[in-house]
């Protein structure tokens, strides 16, 4: 009797795929050999059976079973990562996709919504919609990203600005631990009932449990919605322009900043009851034009809104495994993102240290930019392989020397594992104690965020 097969007797009800096709596409996520990773094609293994829970008993079926056999496990939700994180790699394993765990049930009143794992973020929205509420995670990939997914990567979407990441959203959980245990915690709006173990599990990736079930928060849909947007005479413009909107309270549902092809272009997005709305954006008009922000045209600024979530539909377009697309293309100039959190007073020296790592490795940098707060800093590199995998490992470092945190959207996953010493320093043997407590026998998505 093969593996595969005491799992079968194990868990008879268990679903579970074998072809090699459907393996081989369960088995990557959005991680290319192209971002400045070509040893992700020799890391990359054949998943040894998707498995597709029902229910969580069979999550607790699967898991006693993985335990008992050494069996790593692998999460899938949407497969939309770009970390690796839910990419079978190093080490064979057993996928376990969550699509079937996709039940979506509001409470209007409570502005909440209980949301299987597998449910997509779209499809949490739509049904938040019937009641006039949204779900305030609003990501590039939100017609494919899960609940599960976004919850374990500790997401950021484009409504971040006033609903926050992901991390602020989360009301509580149901989550299947390493040893069998299912771990519910209670979806309070506020708590000081001592740690909150759900809350250790919201980033986590996947290595301390398998999220089954979570309570979100929803926030209203605005009765009245503004989209902006500038030229401004540069970067630091920008920067200004977050920071002087900060101080005088001045929100925005989102502000999305970049400084490409010689020009900086400025985007908010303002929500709120009917006239609320036009007041905050009265207030922006003002502070832009102190800039020198010259205003784009109404019909350009909704364009941007209204195309978010192109790169995400494009990339659902293409994201099966087909060897010719996914193997690294020697000749093919490389690219990829990094998303770091910077001290305010440490963005402009972060800044230069990448443009000069960037410019020694023949990199160009195709963007710079701010999302929501001026802490947030992204950049997207293209040009040699070897040298955008430098430029992206700079600005981590950079930003982790500056008493920042080297990603704040997509998790660590396999792809920037090798930097969680420099990031946790002496508190990773604490993180490494409890991934031991939770994940007695280590199966959980193992040699990912450094764990």
């Amino acid at each position: 009797m093969d593996a595969i097969d005491s799992l079968r007797a194990a868990c008879p009800s268990l679903a579970l795929e074998r072809d090699p096709a459907a393996r081989d596409a369960a088995g990557i996520d959005a991680l290319r050999p192209f971002r400045g990773r070509p040893e992700v094609a020799s890391a990359r293994r054949r998943p040894l059976a998707v498995a597709t829970p029902a229910d969580t008993r069979e999550v607790v079926a699967l898991v006693r079973w993985a335990a008992r056999t050494g069996t790593a496990l692998v999460v899938r939700g949407g497969g939309s990562g770009l970390m690796g994180g839910a990419a079978v790699l190093d080490r064979p394993a057993v996928v376990v996709s969550l699509a079937r765990l996709d039940a979506v049930a509001v409470d209007a009143d409570a502005c909440a919504a209980e949301a299987g794992a597998g449910a997509t973020l779209a499809a949490v929205d739509a049904a938040a919609a019937e009641h006039g509420l949204a779900c305030g995670h609003d990501p590039w990939t939100v017609g494919v990203a899960t609940v599960g997914g976004a919850v374990s990567t500790a997401g950021l979407g484009f409504l971040g600005g006033a609903a926050g990441g992901i991390r602020r959203q989360v009301l509580g959980l149901e989550a299947v631990l390493g040893d069998g245990t299912v771990l519910r915690t209670r979806p309070a709006p506020e708590r000081s009932d001592g740690m909150d173990l759900g809350a250790l599990l919201v980033g986590a990736e996947g290595t301390l449990g398998v999220v089954t079930r979570v309570t979100l928060a929803l926030v209203p849909r605005p009765e009245e919605r503004l989209v902006l947007g500038w030229r401004l005479p540069s970067f630091e413009a920008a920067t200004a322009f977050a920071v002087r909107a900060r101080r005088t309270g001045l929100r925005f549902t989102c502000l999305d900043a970049g400084t490409g092809d010689h020009r900086t272009m400025l985007h908010v997005v303002v929500d709120g009851l009917r006239g609320e709305a036009k007041i905050r954006a009265d207030r922006a008009m003002v502070l832009a034009n102190a800039l020198g922000g010259a205003l784009l045209p109404e019909r350009e600024a909704s364009a941007w809104w209204a195309e978010r979530h192109a790169v995400g539909e494009r990339w659902a377009a293409s994201a099966g495994f087909r060897d010719g697309d996914w193997l690294a293309d020697p000749d093919r100039p490389h690219f990829d993102y990094a998303h770091v959190g910077v001290p305010l007073a440490k963005l402009s020296a972060v800044r230069a240290r990448t443009t000069a790592v960037a410019r020694a490795h023949g990199v160009h940098l195709v963007e710079e930019g701010l999302w929501h707060w001026p802490e947030l800093y992204s950049i997207v590199a293209a040009g040699p392989g070897d040298g955008v995998r430098a430029t992206i490992d700079a600005v981590c470092r950079a930003a982790q020397e500056a008493g920042g945190a080297m990603e704040y959207c997509h998790g660590v996953g396999w792809k920037l594992a090798h930097l969680v010493a420099a990031e946790h320093g002496e508190a990773l043997a604490a993180v490494r104690r409890v991934k031991r407590a939770l994940d007695p026998a280590g199966i959980l998505n193992p040699g990912k965020a450094g764990l």
